[in-house]
């Protein structure tokens, strides 16, 4: 039975794309909506801001580049859609969404039979399977299928979302007055389908409601949720970090939002809740505090598997669960799952090493597994043999990698332009580069850190390290700088800078002159302006 349908007869005004590729070495292939006329001009070096074009048939404007007010870009064996008809359908089991129109591709080789542009026919569609908790999407060009996708996990949203039509549904103003109508089958889709699921599960289920944000488009991310949500019945709806897809963010929802690689929905979809499934595919035990974590976050599924492989009892996993993130590189404050860790289970206990990890950076304990790694084999052997404390572990492999790593290098500072511009004397500080990896020897003898091991990335080219000192010329702080960002700035034994107000907004202002960001960077904190001068700025 037919639940709904909408009929968009004409979707853009225009159609661009670039003759051979997106190297913007052939020339810009045009297609007129309103006349259907096909032209190209020659490709600009790079287009950094709109440019204007008039069709030579029927003379209207075509506004294109970086903003695309009129025109909609087609990528390279992709077709943007001429035409769009969206129907919803509902059967005893299932719901299906059927898209289907015409559209456009460009021509392969410069033309064929003299056309620039290629029509045909598209099709895809969304089956949501509610008795098996299975959704499908497909999609079909020119009668030929191009792919075939399981909905569920959300490592899989970024293929759906750049391969499907419906990522063309978004806020262009040749559309916008369809989006009403766009809206309102959403939610009968989503209604139709909460409906039978909490028939087929057999208890209430919360909202599938999930907002799209400004950049997704009107369907994609909604329809993820949807297929995400029949599997993963009792579980929050998927976060905010996917509000960023189809743009660069999008890179912090797919590793903040996963599944371990081989998670058994199968085994998710037979459990009596989707807790009691995400435990039974971990293999976790089933104790208050891991339900109660799963239940706020599925996605702690690869943490606290990584956690309980690591640590024997399940009290202490979860004692760690705060101190990690539950996914790789998203950011400073926490540690990563990091396998290097196993190693140190060699000389400790797990408690010690859980003190260590509640106690210690996150930064100094991924540079401390860094000189472990390295470590020769007779020095590490030594190590093994007669471990130190923990809390002077660091320390000690900074004294053996020094003993191993003794070659004394000359850091060419001209190498960027970057380097030359790092070096500052203020009044009270000076900011300087070491010319010798001797140089870094001897800071980190002086602040107690590991930064002599830079030195080779600091000779290669792939890092930079900037020393502070006093007007008396004693050191006070160690910065690492990469690709015009401050990575680390550390104090004397790896404290942050924040801890020092002074030292911390002399390297604000440094950074701000040499024009290196800190935003990014939790050793660093802005400048706290008072409420005076704060008024005073705002005036």
């Amino acid at each position: 039975m037919q639940l709904a349908f909408v009929d968009i007869p004409q979707m853009f005004s225009s159609y661009a794309a670039v003759l051979e590729d997106r190297r913007c070495t052939g020339e810009n292939l045009f297609h007129c909506a309103q006349c259907r006329q096909e032209f190209k001009i020659p490709v600009r070096t790079w287009i950094s801001a709109p440019t204007f074009a008039f069709c030579p048939n029927c003379a209207k404007l075509i506004r294109f580049g970086s903003s695309n007010d009129d025109n909609v870009w087609v990528m390279r064996e992709r077709i943007a859609p001429r035409t769009m008809s969206l129907r919803l359908d509902t059967y005893k089991d299932s719901v299906k969404l059927t898209v289907r129109g015409r559209g456009f591709l460009p021509a392969e080789h410069n033309h064929e039979n003299g056309r620039y542009w290629i029509e045909k026919r598209y099709r895809e569609e969304i089956r949501f399977d509610i008795k098996a908790r299975r959704t499908t999407w497909l999609c079909a060009v020119g009668g030929r299928q191009e792919m075939r996708l399981e909905l569920c996990d959300p490592i899989e949203i970024p293929t759906f979302a750049a391969n499907s039509i419906l990522r063309y549904l978004y806020s262009h103003f040749t559309i916008r007055h369809s989006r009403a109508e766009v809206s309102a089958l959403l939610r009968t889709l989503r209604e139709t389908v909460q409906k039978k699921l909490e028939k087929r599960v057999r208890h209430k289920v919360s909202s599938l409601f999930c907002s799209t944000g400004s950049a997704p488009g009107w369907l994609l991310l909604p329809i993820a949720n949807i297929a995400y949500r029949i599997v993963f019945t009792d579980a929050p709806n998927l976060p905010h970090l996917w509000r960023s897809l189809n743009t660069l963010g999008v890179h912090a929802a797919e590793t903040a939002c996963r599944f371990p690689a081989d998670i058994d929905l199968n085994v998710i979809r037979r459990a009596k809740s989707t807790v009691a499934g995400l435990i039974a595919a971990g293999n976790l035990p089933n104790t208050r505090s891991v339900r109660r974590t799963l239940g706020a976050d599925p996605f702690a599924l690869e943490q606290l598997i990584f956690l309980h492989q690591f640590f024997s009892r399940s009290d202490l996993a979860m004692q760690a669960f705060p101190f990690f993130e539950n996914s790789h590189g998203r950011g400073f404050d926490k540690h990563g799952m990091d396998v290097r860790l196993s190693r140190l289970k060699d000389m400790y206990t797990e408690l010690d090493i859980l003190r260590m990890l509640k106690d210690t950076d996150p930064s100094t304990v991924h540079d401390m597994l860094s000189m472990l790694r390295r470590l020769g084999d007779e020095s590490r052997a030594a190590l093994y043999r007669n471990p130190p404390p923990i809390g002077d572990l660091h320390d000690i492999l900074v004294l053996l990698h020094r003993r191993e790593m003794c070659p004394d290098y000359t850091f060419d500072n001209d190498l960027a332009p970057i380097r030359r511009r790092l070096a500052m004397q203020f009044d009270r500080v000076q900011f300087f580069l070491p010319k010798h990896s001797k140089t870094l020897q001897k800071a980190g003898e002086k602040l107690h850190n590991c930064v002599s091991s830079y030195a080779q990335r600091v000779r290669d080219g792939e890092t930079n390290i900037v020393l502070m000192s006093d007007d008396r010329g004693k050191l006070i702080a160690c910065i690492e700088v990469v690709n015009g960002r401050i990575l680390q700035a550390k104090l004397d034994r790896n404290q942050p800078v924040s801890q020092n107000a002074e030292i911390n907004d002399e390297i604000v202002t440094w950074a701000e002159q040499v024009g290196v960001r800190y935003d990014a960077c939790s050793d660093v904190r802005p400048i706290q302006q008072t409420d005076a001068v704060a008024e005073q700025a705002t005036a």
